[in-house]
């Protein structure tokens, strides 16, 4: 062996990089039909990706000279055009003599490269440096995360691929390494694993479709646990992987635990079946990296703050239903998919006006098995109902976009609108999908006396015999005819009413076959503060039709309320309240004098003015509240039950 001593690191770990792709697994058949990654994690904790990739060509990906390639565009779970291509810092495209190649963008896709190449060739190597950490509006949850003891890769990030690919027929055998000392989890499967150059670790993972390559993110980092899920006969393995920057925040209360095998268990008996042979839930519990999560088909991919996993009770909101939330696409959204959204490659575009279905019926069924498996109580789950039907009713957008449209835009809706932002909708696929599919489990349990439910629909639906295709596409009529096989029940006129069609208000009636009535009251709903979607700040959107800050800035208004018809707008700031300083008390002392005076008197500062408004209001406080309805039977209790194993 030569004497390399002298060379810096980099050009060791290049050189063994290189030399590693000769010896990665390729198909004994159809060798042309296997691109060869080795990814170099080793300055991670610099936030710095490395890839060297060797992209076999056909004569059908040259054209003239040339050869056109694609960085990831549209990366399943993102719901849009996301590929966070401007992070790339580096990338070389070399010949099979290692001479450079020239490339340029197509003209309109900077996600689309074109390379010179001479027809001869058939073996493209290239060369990608990537940043992690960086700001990306629509591709948080496949971006790369690292930190001095802790990464995460998204294969995505580092992936080049020639635009004839079909990502099933295509594989991918890929090797990755780690900073010494770090371990990795991801439901790749490893072939070798070896300790290499100063220590650092070399990972083989067996040749795989393109399409599990990008569908399986890699979690990393010093500090590793893993525990097994599955308890009951029948359930795949399931191993849970908590990574840290710190060892002692890798515990995990002994009933959270239970918690997690609960949660399986509820799962497995709601589908009776399971898309996959084992799962691995990838969990970073860390104050280092930001909160995220996406969805996978045999993994889920999840950041929470550091001990997230160590106190149950204090495990609330987003944080609480973060893995249910991404467990559950394993079914819906990776298995099942919306057929337009099941495309061969990561730059045809995909029609996401399903995600009503996608996002909604996860959203759904996920906080349904928090509530059976013990991580809500029924309590809580009335509370979030509650919220939503009240978010829905104020929400004024549905006047000129359907709620179809806000899956149509997805992509558009995922940065938060700083005003006005019940106006614009948002990604209401996600909570209002929720509702109708909370509506239609009501409607079956309803008018079959309980003996059956939406249960029996996703038994049906997300069925998984041995020899289905995955991704498993469906159409919207695929839906009605599913829904119809459980009940006979005009389904397409309930989607065109509740999720095609333009209305000036929400139609509560899924509160009405609950067994509930919607009810105001002036007494503020005692909703805990950290439940998932609670309206923050001073809350007067059932009264004056405003919400405030605790500084007095107005955070939003409804159309053709008090508030708007007095000519306050989001962003300016309540500084004088029935000629006092404003404070939450004295805003809600000139709410309980409204029913005597009429109206309540407001300084404003409006950018650089200072003015007077008069809100014309006699009501009082107000707030929306649900009451159970005397002598109905209460269908929401039926529905968390936890669910019995199959006898």
């Amino acid at each position: 062996m030569p004497n390399i001593a002298p060379y810096p690191l980099q050009v060791i770990y290049r050189f063994l990089f290189v030399l590693s792709l000769w010896f990665l697994p390729s198909l004994a058949a159809g060798q042309n039909n296997t691109l060869q990654i080795a990814i170099d994690a080793t300055d991670l904790p610099r936030k710095l990706l490395r890839a060297t990739i060797s992209i076999p060509l056909s004569d059908a990906d040259h054209n003239n000279g040339t050869v056109a390639l694609w960085y990831p565009k549209w990366v399943p779970g993102s719901h849009g055009p996301g590929g966070p291509i401007e992070n790339v810092a580096g990338m070389l495209v070399r010949g099979p003599n290692g001479n450079r190649l020239t490339w340029r963008r197509t003209v309109g896709e900077v996600h689309r490269v074109i390379v010179d190449v001479p027809a001869e060739v058939d073996t493209l190597t290239v060369e990608l440096r990537y940043i992690s950490n960086q700001p990306s509006t629509n591709s948080m949850g496949h971006d790369s995360f690292g930190s001095a003891l802790i990464g995460v890769v998204s294969p995505s990030t580092i992936f080049l691929y020639p635009e004839g690919m079909d990502n099933d027929a295509m594989h991918v055998a890929a090797s990755l390494r780690l900073p010494e000392t770090w371990t990795a989890a991801t439901a790749l499967p490893a072939s070798s694993a070896e300790e290499g150059a100063e220590g650092a670790n070399l990972i083989q993972y067996e040749s795989v479709p393109v399409r599990t390559f990008i569908d399986s993110p890699i979690m990393c980092g010093r500090h590793h646990r893993t525990f097994q899920l599955a308890e009951e006969e029948g359930i795949p393995p399931h191993r849970l992987h908590i990574f840290s920057e710190a060892a002692s925040a890798l515990e995990v209360h002994p009933e959270m635990l239970e918690l997690l095998r609960a949660m399986v268990t509820q799962t497995a008996r709601l589908f009776e079946s399971h898309p996959f042979d084992e799962f691995d839930i990838l969990l970073a519990t860390t104050d280092v990296l930001p909160k995220n999560g996406l969805e996978h088909s045999r993994s889920t991919f999840n950041i929470l703050g550091q001990r997230a996993y160590m106190n149950p009770k204090k495990l609330k909101g987003w944080d609480r239903l973060l893995v249910p939330h991404e467990y559950l696409h394993a079914w819906c959204g990776k298995y099942r998919r919306p057929q337009g959204m099941t495309t061969s490659d990561y730059h045809t575009p995909k029609e996401t006006e399903l995600l009503w279905v996608y996002e909604g019926l996860t959203q759904y069924l996920g906080e349904l098995i928090e509530a059976r498996a013990g991580w809500m109580s029924e309590e809580e789950f009335k509370q979030r109902l509650e919220i939503e039907i009240r978010a829905a009713l104020h929400q004024q957008g549905r006047q000129w976009r359907s709620l179809a449209d806000t899956g149509a835009c997805s992509h558009t809706l995922r940065a938060r609108s700083l005003f006005w932002s019940r106006l614009r909708r948002s990604q209401d696929y996600y909570m209002e999908g929720m509702l109708f599919w909370l509506e239609a489990d009501a409607i079956i349990r309803t008018e079959t006396n309980g003996e059956k439910s939406l249960d029996d629909f996703c038994k049906g639906f997300f069925a998984y015999p041995d020899n289905a295709p995955h991704p498993l596409g469906f159409t919207r009529a695929d839906v009605v005819i599913e829904l119809e096989s459980v009940l006979d029940y005009d389904w397409d006129g309930l989607i065109v009413q509740r999720v095609e069609a333009l209305v000036d208000r929400f139609n509560p009636a899924v509160v009405d076959t609950l067994g509930y009535a919607v009810a105001y009251s002036d007494k503020k709903p005692n909703i805990p503060e950290d439940t998932f979607r609670r309206v923050k700040g001073l809350d007067a959107l059932d009264s004056i039709g405003a919400v405030f800050d605790l500084n007095g800035t107005i955070k939003d208004v409804l159309l053709e309320s008090p508030s708007h018809s007095a000519k306050l707008g989001p962003g300016m700031k309540v500084v004088g309240v029935n000629g006092s300083t404003f404070s939450e008390n004295r805003l809600r002392d000139a709410l309980k004098l409204s029913t005597s005076k009429g109206h309540l008197d407001m300084m404003v500062v409006n950018g650089d003015t200072l003015e007077t408004r008069q809100v014309k209001y006699d009501g009082g406080p107000k707030y929306m509240t649900l009451e159970e309805k005397e002598g109905a039977k209460n269908w929401l209790k039926e529905i968390v039950k936890a669910a019995e194993p199959a006898s």
